[in-house]
């Protein structure tokens, strides 16, 4: 896992996505990929009695998924532009940073949490989520990573770009053997593959014309080991890459 010091921590991030919330839905096609969003609610394996957190929810897609199906579907974020469009998908909202979450011990039969953790400082924020959780609880994790080591730098390097407050880069063994260090059991892993427009994954809210052209520029000079791993297309006036998310699940002991 490689990870950069936060420059601005939390504030940064929530400037960065309140530039974000009014194009956040359409920003990639793996925000409301059902098929993405149903895998996530199939590996909580969650119960009508359930009480469940979605960690950095957004604006509520895969809350969404749990709403009306179990007990209570919580969700926190700490940007009130993103977190306000999910309302209607929650029964409790929280403003709340992860690596201190306003929730009691032992409260959430289920955790779920979709490209949150790049965004957190995770010595932190794993042992909180761990600390929500009942004993026997899930916790099902989603985010981007590099294919592996041939890719790796030149994929951080355009996720940089994209995301300016991002704090951690995962390579794929980087997340289930994070939740092992932090005493998580039954951790599986599960590969998902999503084509991207990258014209759309850069055109999100917050990033000036100049820092697109950046990105296109590092697709067009990419190394052959990475085109080849990102199955990269390029098109008339878009690049299509074939990004790769990881799809983790574990239970508290």
């Amino acid at each position: 896992m490689s990870s950069k010091k936060a420059s601005c921590g939390q504030a940064c991030a929530e400037k960065h996505f309140v530039k974000r919330a009014d194009k956040y839905n359409h920003s990639s096609s793996w925000v409301d990929d059902s098929k993405l969003i149903q895998r996530i609610r199939s590996l909580a394996c969650v119960f009508p009695e359930a009480v469940i957190l979605d960690i950095a929810t957004g604006t509520g897609k895969i809350a969404q998924a749990f709403y009306g199906q179990v007990k209570k579907v919580v969700g926190m974020d700490i940007c009130l532009s993103m977190a306000s469009q999910a309302l209607n998908f929650l029964d409790d909202m929280v403003l709340t940073p992860a690596e201190k979450l306003s929730f009691k011990d032992g409260v959430f039969d289920a955790c779920v949490c979709r490209q949150g953790l790049q965004f957190m400082e995770l010595n932190h924020a794993i042992p909180e989520i761990s600390r929500v959780l009942k004993p026997g609880g899930r916790l099902v994790l989603c985010h981007l990573t590099a294919y592996g080591q041939t890719d790796k730098d030149e994929a951080f390097a355009i996720q940089r770009l994209r995301n300016p407050a991002r704090k951690n880069f995962f390579l794929p063994e980087d997340l289930p053997r994070l939740l092992a260090e932090y005493g998580f059991q039954q951790i599986e892993s599960f590969e998902y593959l999503s084509v991207e427009s990258v014209n759309r994954w850069i055109d999100n809210g917050a990033l000036n014309d100049q820092t697109q052209e950046q990105i296109r520029q590092l697709y067009k000079g990419s190394s052959q080991g990475f085109r080849k791993a990102h199955n990269l297309k390029f098109e008339s006036k878009d690049i299509l890459d074939t990004m790769k998310m990881l799809l983790v699940k574990a239970v508290k002991k």
